[in-house]
């Protein structure tokens, strides 16, 4: 019951990285980025930061025998990707202040789970 259990809280985790993936992609090139509503515009630095650190935690869960380089490794080149087709794009521009605002994302998330692991994990540990 327990692997059943596990099992479907990855492929959830799955379903939700790659909607997750899929809507900031679509969010990333859409023509008039501006034109959202404020809420989804109101800091292009901060939802490069938010969008990252939920993909990691998201990619961390769906692959949780991934190791740390070969979560990060992946979502950095994601982040280049759209600085590069934005490049291309008339109506959107190229960012490295995005590129770095999606590694203090994932930068962020590695930190989150790091503590949050070591408190779930040495909370429990008797000394």
């Amino acid at each position: 019951m327990l692997y059943m259990n596990a099992h479907i809280q990855q492929i959830s985790a799955k379903i939700l990285f790659y909607t997750a993936l899929t809507a900031i992609s679509v969010l990333a090139f859409l023509p008039n980025y501006d034109a959202l509503p404020p809420f989804v515009s109101f800091s292009d630095l901060l939802n490069h930061a938010f969008a990252f650190l939920v993909l990691y935690i998201l990619f961390t869960k769906a692959h949780p025998s991934f190791s740390t380089i070969r979560i990060a490794s992946p979502l950095l080149i994601y982040a280049v990707w759209i600085e590069t087709v934005q490049y291309f794009l008339p109506t959107r521009y190229a960012s490295w202040s995005d590129i770095a605002a999606d590694s203090i994302g994932l930068l962020i998330a590695y930190l989150l789970i790091f503590l949050f692991r070591k408190f779930t994990y040495g909370h429990h540990q008797k000394p």
